[in-house]
């Protein structure tokens, strides 16, 4: 499904009041009028209604005077009605907006209340297109999930627009290739829209790109089990050996890997032959708590007799401290009672008074007479203490020495086996060998690979073919655009009539054969004149719409275009003649923008065809032409009204 527009709406932004433009859905619908008018501004309001990311509407008159922007769209099953709210002052864009699907739908009076935002109200134009669901893949060579996409209005966008900076532009033939993100998208989009690809393609593209990433791996994962397989008999004709060796085995030699493993897998350990250190001495164990434990307590009881002697002799050093002091003090009984001077006769100290000082060193001696004494009682308890220790250590020693014998002769009983026990330990050893060889190699595993191997080679062979087919329609579609493209381009008199033009299929860029004797194709980047550029953008996307109408591509049945005579009438027409017609003064410059126009009419006879809405200065007093105007901006007529305005705006 696709649609055209049935018409435009405007709401005044300090009002009530709103105004629509009504379009022929079949047909051209020639927009004319002066400068500064809001003619191209047409465009842009489309494009925002399409849910563009920016706002492409101009700062100025009509982001002052006007609120709200909508279309409304007709198809072969249904209508749309879709409206969104300009950006309010300080803001970029507005991300609200409102939409209803039905038949025979007219504009609300007053403004809805915006209950959907821009990605639901994209997702219900595409629909509506009928472009939803088409996974597009944003890089072919990537095959992670993340970067995909589905296709949407926005991819188709590029298609429906000419904006005057784009038709005379010599590098880029749409809107938006000259971002290199939106060039991808819309590029990877392209096969799609075009008919070239459909959705069951696009899921296959998807999916054949998934069964290559998993071939890989199965490739790698393979490469390396063949690395392990190509050692994987040796391996197991090495464990065999030994198995063989220690009289685990006996029989012939395998010879393959599979009657290895069964062999392995079915080896016998007779384990009653085997030394075992818990049937020679079946209390090795407690043998070893016992010594431990005789062990632990003669270490605390010799412990406790370090630490009372260890008291004892800081008991002695106390005591002889206490007896250098006494001597010292004994020296007060030496002092005088009474004297006549009062200055000391052993430091001369000049506040000498030998009564008291004399009490005061007999207080001291008697205190430390005091302290002499305990010392000496908790000293004898110490010793005693100690005595009683050292008699209850030797029973423990000989506890200790006797456990230690025992677990001797354990030890030494083991030691007569050791050559049963290391032969034991090995056979564990090689045991488990066996085992991890046994767990690591898996030859069905193997074998499940190489079918899982074979079952994607298949699909992924099947696959390419159909996706092959494309490389054929692709052919066949780039010529018949080409074929198309090279028609319109000499109907506008290009310079190079004998050459052939092309837009490319896959991105879009448009060549020209300067020289009929070559093959090579020129970039228009590398042609001069802008009448040329202009002639080249025109039968490149009217050729694209050829072929959108005749394939029912999922693409909107509209072209916009602006300012197409750009190149012949540059700002302004240069003259009026008697008739009111607005030519340039070059006549040879009037006839060719007047064939462009009869092209356009030409090319909207056929039905399917989209309609075209042209935004133009351009005015001619031909009859042909007269029923293309749809709306005349001049004399003061604009895209907003002038009671909308605020006074001191400016128009965009």
């Amino acid at each position: 499904m696709s649609w055209r527009i049935k018409s435009l709406i405007i709401y005044q932004r300090d009002g009530a009041d709103r105004r629509t433009l009504n379009f022929n859905t079949h047909g051209v619908n020639v927009i004319t009028g002066n400068s500064q008018t809001g003619k191209s501004a047409v465009l842009d309001i489309l494009n925002y209604i399409l849910m563009s990311k920016s706002c492409p509407i101009p700062k100025g008159i009509i982001r002052q005077a006007v609120s709200h922007v909508g279309g409304h769209f007709v198809g072969l099953d249904g209508e749309l009605l879709v409206l969104r709210p300009l950006p309010s002052p300080g803001t970029k864009v507005s991300t609200q907006g409102w939409y209803q699907l039905g038949k025979d739908l007219k504009f609300p009076n007053e403004i809805p209340e915006m209950c959907s935002n821009r990605a639901v109200v994209r997702d219900i134009l595409s629909s509506f297109t009928g472009i939803a669901g088409a996974a597009v893949l944003s890089n072919p060579k990537e095959p992670w999930e993340e970067v995909q996409a589905e296709a949407n209005i926005r991819h188709a966008a590029a298609l429906i627009f000419q904006p005057q900076d784009v038709i005379a532009n010599r590098y880029v033939s749409v809107p938006g290739l000259d971002s290199e993100n939106h060039r991808r998208h819309t590029l990877d989009a392209l096969p799609f829209l075009l008919g070239i690809e459909n959705a069951e393609m696009l899921a296959a593209r998807a999916r054949l790109r998934g069964l290559k990433s998993n071939l890989r791996t199965l490739k790698v994962k393979g490469k390396e089990r063949q690395s392990l397989r190509a050692n994987t008999f040796a391996r197991g004709h090495k464990l065999w050996l030994e198995a063989q060796g220690v009289g685990l085995l006996e029989g012939p030699v395998p010879e393959s890997v599979p009657a290895l493993l069964g062999v392995l897998r079915d080896m016998h350990v007779d384990e009653p032959k085997r030394f075992d250190v818990a049937t020679a001495v079946p209390d090795i164990r407690q043998l070893e708590a016992h010594e431990l434990a005789a062990r632990k307590a003669v270490q605390e009881m010799r412990k406790r007799i370090r630490n009372l002697r260890e008291y004892e002799r800081s008991a002695e050093v106390h005591q002889d401290v206490v007896s250098r002091q006494l001597s010292k003090l004994s020296i007060s009984e030496l002092l005088p009672t009474h004297v006549s001077s009062r200055t000391c006769p052993v430091c001369e100290s000049e506040s000498f008074d030998p009564a008291r000082h004399r009490k005061q060193l007999m207080v001291t001696l008697s205190s430390l007479k005091g302290i002499h004494a305990v010392p000496l009682r908790m000293d004898a308890k110490a010793r005693k203490a100690r005595v009683r220790l050292d008699e209850e250590l030797v029973p423990l020693e000989e506890q200790h020495v006797a456990a230690q014998s025992k677990l001797r002769m354990a030890f030494a009983t083991i030691s007569k086996n050791s050559d049963h026990l290391t032969a034991d330990r090995e056979i564990d050893r090689l045991l488990g060998r066996i085992s991890e060889y046994i767990r690591t190699i898996d030859v069905g595993g193997m074998d499940d690979d190489e079918e899982d191997l074979d079952a994607l080679t298949a699909e992924i062979e099947a696959l390419q073919n159909k996706i092959n087919s494309i490389w054929m329609r692709r052919k066949k579609t780039q010529e018949a655009v080409n074929k198309k493209m090279t028609t319109l381009a000499r109907r506008m008199e290009v310079e190079f009539q004998e050459g052939n033009a092309s837009i490319s299929v896959e991105d879009l860029a448009i060549k020209v054969q300067v020289s009929p004797d070559s093959d090579e194709m020129t970039s228009l980047s590398e042609i001069g004149s802008g009448a040329n550029w202009v002639c080249y953008h025109l039968a490149g996307i009217l050729a694209i719409h050829d072929h959108l109408s005749q394939n029912e591509c999922p693409v909107p049945r509209t072209l916009l275009i602006d300012q197409p005579s750009q190149a012949w009438f540059p700002e302004e027409l240069r003259n009026t003649d008697r008739e009111g017609e607005l030519v340039p003064k070059d006549a040879e410059d009037t006839n060719r923008v007047r064939d462009i126009y009869r092209l356009f009419g030409e090319m909207t006879l056929n039905e399917a065809f989209p309609q075209i809405i042209v935004m133009d200065h351009a005015k001619f007093t031909d009859s042909w032409f007269r029923d293309m105007i749809r709306y005349e901006w001049r004399h003061g007529e604009k895209l907003v009204p002038k009671h909308w305005v605020r006074d001191g705006a400016k128009i965009e």
